[in-house]
């Protein structure tokens, strides 16, 4: 990318192609997982050219025309990977992550709960038999 070439935020291209921010991001993620690349800054983020507008704009246009959000990816990256697929793979395992945590986190509650309750019988049976002892004496 030439130094003179203009580069545009995320936030400043889905006001021109006036869409939300986060459809620009769905398209961008669908767009690399179909390899295309995008510049990224030393923050790792995005950062759009003209002629990454240009391929937002036909994508907006094709999507206009009724053509399916996975043929029109296919369209603009002449990949045939089916993105959808990509996408609920994604989900899943944001879901397993999530999923993951959820359980750890129960586990250790779980785990904290019985121990608590297992001291609370030894503490119980340690008084039993101090009473014991102190009746034999």
């Amino acid at each position: 990318m030439s130094e003179q070439e203009m580069q545009y935020t995320a936030k400043d291209l889905a006001a021109s192609l006036d869409v939300t921010t986060s459809t620009l991001r769905r398209w961008a993620i669908a767009l690399e997982s179909a390899h295309y690349p995008f510049q990224r800054n030393e923050k790792g983020q995005r950062i759009y050219t003209e002629q990454d507008i240009a391929t937002f704009e036909e994508l907006k246009k094709l999507l206009g025309e009724k053509m399916t959000f996975a043929d029109a990816i296919q369209q603009l990256t002449g990949h045939t990977k089916t993105i959808e697929k990509k996408s609920e793979t994604e989900k899943f395992n944001v879901t397993a992550e999530e999923l993951e945590k959820l359980v750890s986190r129960a586990v250790k509650k779980a785990v904290k709960k019985e121990r608590e309750k297992l001291f609370k019988q030894l503490k119980k049976q340690m008084k039993k038999e101090r009473d014991k002892l102190k009746e034999k004496s």
